[in-house]
């Protein structure tokens, strides 16, 4: 009975080291990037210390003039960046002015961005609902540093119609180098890909996909062609021009492809497709 006794107790000091060994064993493994990423992703969701917070309404001199069914955008970019997708942007309908707004992390466009630093807000009272701004849409911007609170937003410049011109596209010709000529796939499309300069990732400014072409190829790309509403074919641009064989949008071995930097209003630009990729 004794011995019983002693290899009872024996037996439940061995579990409880083998507990204790297991949970150390799981406080220090590891916390996975991906899963790492995601904790971030909503601690940052949940901190609303960054977000920029105040009051939008018309200015006096044009708000008895102001139609009353209407959609709000609010469209949120860092400071100097004018182009290709907004960082932040959010809608609302239904509402009265004067109106108070909030903007932040939870409403970033693109995964991986941070709403921080100096921002440009734009709120624009549109007449259509349509993202993309129309001749008599009204807006107004600021531009404040993240985690600003009781901004005030005075939406006072009616937009006018524009005319359409070659200052808003690129144009030129597309040719192929000829040491690659005898390597076009069969039945290829073209892709035309225009991104701000410097913007590597993301969703592009502009994209138009071809088919059925021959070289050299004359080309335009521009306000058309832009991804998102509201967004604006302004320069620099870099253009991406590529031959692809099974019609994917995503690069793969045995595309040919070429790279251009230019500036909309530009004619005559020339890209050499002259990579084949996967050599």
């Amino acid at each position: 009975m004794k011995l019983l006794k002693q290899l009872a107790i024996s037996g439940l000091t061995i579990s409880f080291f083998a507990v204790v060994a297991c949970d150390q064993k799981l406080k220090e493994h590891p916390i996975s990037p991906q899963v790492k990423q995601q904790m971030d992703a909503r601690k940052k969701v949940a901190d609303s210390a960054q977000s920029i917070s105040g009051t939008i309404n018309f200015d006096e001199s044009i708000v008895s003039k102001v139609p009353k069914q209407g959609t709000l955008f609010l469209i949120a970019r860092p400071e100097g960046v004018l182009s290709g997708p907004p960082l932040a942007a959010k809608r609302h309908s239904l509402i009265k002015f004067p109106f108070d707004f909030k903007i932040g992390q939870e409403n970033v466009m693109l995964e991986g961005n941070t709403f921080e630093g100096n921002i440009t807000v734009t709120a624009r009272w549109d007449l259509d609902g349509m993202p993309k701004a129309s001749p008599d849409d009204i807006d107004g911007s600021i531009t404040v540093n993240s985690g600003s609170k009781d901004v005030k937003i005075v939406l006072d410049h009616v937009i006018e119609a524009k005319k359409e011109s070659t200052n808003t596209m690129v144009s030129g010709t597309i040719k192929i180098d000829r040491n690659l000529a005898d390597q076009i796939p069969e039945g290829a499309s073209l892709f035309l890909i225009a991104r701000s300069e410097g913007v590597q990732r993301g969703i592009p400014l502009a994209v138009k996909k071809l088919q059925g072409i021959t070289f050299p190829y004359s080309f335009t790309l521009g306000q058309a062609d832009v991804m998102l509403p509201g967004a604006l074919f302004e320069g620099p641009v870099t253009i991406f021009a590529r031959l692809d064989k099974d019609g994917d949008a995503a690069p793969a071995p045995g595309d040919i492809d070429g790279v251009v930097a230019a500036n909309p209003g530009d004619q005559q630009v020339e890209i050499i497709l002259n990579h084949l990729i996967g050599s």
